[in-house]
């Protein structure tokens, strides 16, 4: 008995010791710069200065400003816009490529080219795209005979979140398309079979069998698409820097900016701050979803 105890006792530790890196590198790389980042926000902080302690007085201040709440609303705008879109044009994507036709492999390859770019690289592009200036999209448009003259895209403030809405649904449909199409591919046939024969059309089919097989990989798909698009920066500062006016100024651009622009880092950490619940809420769904999908199986 004693054996067995001292033997479990060795098992134990040796758990922990196989698990020490990982606990280490958590502390280091993730939890330490979460607590420094939350003491920060406590903090009148700012580049250059020392960081003296102020309280709540940088949430009061954010949960007063017009700007902030602004940039929120922008912030779910864009999100709920983008999700939608890319959801729907993902799972167009899915379905056309899960048929067979010649050349289906080249054009998987083609239409996953927007995941697979250097952001950098393909903003830029776009940039070039909305010029209004020698901009394909002015020229395509006065082409089919939609406009008459030149949009300044970038300049003005609809037009600009549409801009930024249609570069991050360019980007993000690859990722519905792959996902949804991996989960098309597993469906068996012989439900098809049987609907067809019961004498289901092609549009009931799809609702009564294709749709809720798909069900599960579409929700998952759209909390992951949702956080990512949550902590967007990078596509929207290189396109429009948040303007005109703060018509793009969503959470990561704001934080941004009161941090660098306004050199005051302990406001701009509280940004970040008043925005990590939404993403947690977000994250545990995600993480409940997949486990309770694992324990299922």
């Amino acid at each position: 008995m004693r054996n067995l105890e001292k033997r479990r006792m060795t098992d134990i530790r040796f758990g922990y010791l196989l698990c020490l890196p990982m606990i280490i590198y958590v502390c280091t790389v993730l939890l330490f710069p979460v607590i420094w980042g939350v003491s920060l926000s406590f903090t009148n902080k700012s580049i250059g200065g020392r960081a003296k302690f102020i309280g709540f007085a940088n949430y009061i201040a954010l949960l007063k400003s017009k700007q902030f709440l602004r940039s929120l609303v922008m912030t779910f705008a864009y999100t709920f816009f983008s999700v939608l879109f890319k959801l729907l044009f993902g799972l167009l994507m899915g379905l056309v490529l899960n048929n067979q036709f010649k050349g289906r492999n080249l054009a998987r390859a083609a239409l996953i080219i927007p995941w697979t770019l250097p952001n950098v690289v393909a903003v830029l592009n776009w940039r070039w795209i909305f010029s209004d200036t020698g901009g394909i999209a002015n020229y395509l448009l006065k082409s089919v005979g939609v406009i008459e003259k030149d949009l300044i895209w970038l300049g003005d403030a609809r037009l600009a979140f549409i801009a930024v809405l249609i570069v991050n649904i360019w980007r993000g449909i690859p990722f519905f398309g792959l996902s949804i199409l991996s989960k098309l591919q597993t469906i068996p046939q012989d439900l098809y079979e049987a609907a067809a024969i019961d004498g289901a059309g092609a549009f009931k089919r799809f609702f009564h069998v294709t749709l809720p097989e798909i069900t599960d990989v579409m929700l998952l798909s759209s909390l992951v698409s949702s956080i990512w698009t949550i902590n967007e920066f990078e596509s929207v500062w290189l396109l429009t820097g948040g303007g005109p006016s703060g018509a793009t100024e969503i959470i990561g651009v704001f934080s941004y900016k009161t941090a660098m622009t306004s050199l005051m880092i302990g406001r701009g950490v509280t940004v970040s701050v008043l925005a990590a619940p939404i993403l947690i809420i977000l994250i545990s769904l995600a993480s409940r979803y997949m486990f309770a999908k694992n324990d299922a199986r």
